[in-house]
């Protein structure tokens, strides 16, 4: 096969291998059995899907929780500048399903975080803030991160579905001309 630009291993490790373009299906089938070939390039091809599903998957969580992030740290700051200003705050929250409360927050230097897996820690209000902010910057990268790598991966699909075609049309023609 030709030689690919090196993408794949830089962007996703070895564990998925490199779409590359056939140029030359002659030389490249070299007496094997095109279906062989084919076969490969169909294992290929669904290994690609898979990877391609679960960036799908990881973007979409990325996606669920950048709201989620930018909307604590816009309310941290408010508690923040609230503090400063000496201002109590009203807070509507949500218990549940369409539930929802009311809450005064005296002026505070301490906010609480959910950290996952049931974990919530009492941080200073400007560590909080410097988390969250981290927190942002982190999942922003890693969502364009995962949007390169899908596209990447659609890349990878489309040559091999470009090169299936190829060595399919490629023993066509072979089978083609031994008959004649």
């Amino acid at each position: 096969m030709a030689e690919g630009s090196g993408q794949a291993e830089a962007r996703q490790g070895p564990s998925i291998p490199e779409a590359k373009f056939i140029e030359d299906v002659e030389k490249e089938l070299a007496g094997k059995p095109a279906e062989d070939a084919i076969a490969q390039l169909n294992e290929h091809y669904q290994i690609y899907t898979m990877w391609e599903q679960r960036l799908m998957q990881r973007r979409a969580q990325l996606s669920g929780k950048l709201p989620e992030i930018q909307k604590t740290l816009d309310a941290l700051l408010m508690l923040q500048k609230r503090r400063e200003e000496e201002q109590e705050v009203l807070f509507h929250f949500g218990l549940g399903a369409q539930v929802y409360a009311k809450a005064r927050v005296k002026p505070t230097t301490k906010a609480s975080l959910w950290l996952g897996a049931g974990v919530m820690l009492e941080y200073p209000i400007d560590e909080a803030v410097q988390l969250l902010e981290q927190n942002l910057g982190n999942c922003k990268a890693n969502l364009e991160t995962a949007k390169k790598d899908v596209d990447l991966i659609k890349d990878f699909k489309t040559t091999t579905e470009v090169n299936i075609a190829r060595v399919y049309n490629h023993d066509l023609l072979l089978k083609r001309n031994g008959k004649a």
